[in-house]
């Protein structure tokens, strides 16, 4: 099976990856990293990229996968996998798990008061809401 973690460019995917990373042992399953950018980050990329007239290697998501996974090879042993998609996040992150079959998914969430978890919408929310599997949950306060 797979242990699905999904991280952002935010500093809190590291103790993600350090979590997801004590799972995939813990079961001896693979370690898969993804990360999703909205549909308009990826049209700003795409034109800032052709305005540059960049002809860069790989694809604009795995790109921006590899750069939100970077440093993650300090808190991580075990063999893994970065993938990244294009979409609504938390939608994405679930269809990825479905994909993969994920045993666990690992996602990062602050914790907020009950008024701003019924004023802000979470892409850590969406997920919840929209699995059937096992959902471990790193936070961090907000400040």
């Amino acid at each position: 099976m797979v242990i699905v973690a999904a991280i952002s460019d935010s500093d809190q995917s590291l103790a993600i990856a350090a979590e997801a990373d004590k799972l995939a042992r813990a079961f001896g399953d693979e370690l898969h990293f993804v990360h999703v950018i909205e549909e308009t980050e990826y049209t700003r990329i795409v034109e800032k990229q052709s305005d540059m007239r960049d002809t860069g290697t790989g694809s604009v998501e795995d790109n921006e996968a590899a750069r939100a996974a970077s440093g993650i090879e300090e808190v991580v042993s075990s063999d893994y996998e970065i993938v990244g998609r294009v979409g609504n996040p938390g939608k994405k992150v679930v269809e990825y798990a479905d994909e993969v079959d994920a045993r666990y998914l690992v996602v990062g969430g602050r914790s907020r008061s009950p008024v701003g978890k019924a004023v802000f919408g979470s892409v850590t929310q969406s997920i919840l809401l929209n699995t059937d599997r096992p959902v471990v949950t790193v936070t961090e306060q907000e400040t």
